[in-house]
């Protein structure tokens, strides 16, 4: 045994610092993690200044999102008009959506009532990387004009 010539209160200090950078990763990496959920959460989701979507982006646009949403973000599509899809270029859209929120909506999915119609977005958790959910959601947000 390592500690066999060392006196008791030795022993338990080497064993505290054996142990203390383990335990403190353990206990601190949730309270991390929250900390950043939080912020995230709390963020609202808005395009940066000058933002210019690629055409790649524009495409995957197309090709996942425009069938409800529409091509411009109105929701004037027949699948939109059915389910009551909220135009994306008015405020009141984009009112309480945040970054996460928004990120959750395309990875899980979404099933709702609103005024009294059913919505449901399919998940993309499985056929979506996070960035290009990210791109998406930027997208999305850049048909607001203020």
């Amino acid at each position: 045994m390592i500690c066999k010539g060392l006196n008791m209160s030795r022993r338990s200090s080497l064993l505290s610092l054996l142990l203390l950078p383990p335990l403190v990763a353990l206990l601190a990496g949730p309270i991390l993690r929250n900390q950043a959920q939080a912020e995230t959460a709390g963020t609202p989701l808005s395009r940066p200044a000058g933002y210019k979507p690629d055409k790649k982006t524009a495409r995957l646009w197309d090709s996942k999102c425009a069938t409800c949403h529409g091509e411009d973000g109105r929701g004037i599509t027949e699948q939109g008009k059915e389910m009551g899809i909220d135009d994306m270029t008015k405020a009141p859209y984009w009112k309480d959506v945040t970054v996460e929120r928004a990120r959750k909506s395309v990875l899980e999915g979404l099933k709702r009532t609103l005024n009294g119609k059913e919505q449901e977005m399919k998940p993309f958790g499985d056929r979506l990387t996070p960035q290009q959910v990210d791109a998406l959601n930027l997208y999305a947000v850049s048909f607001f004009k203020k």
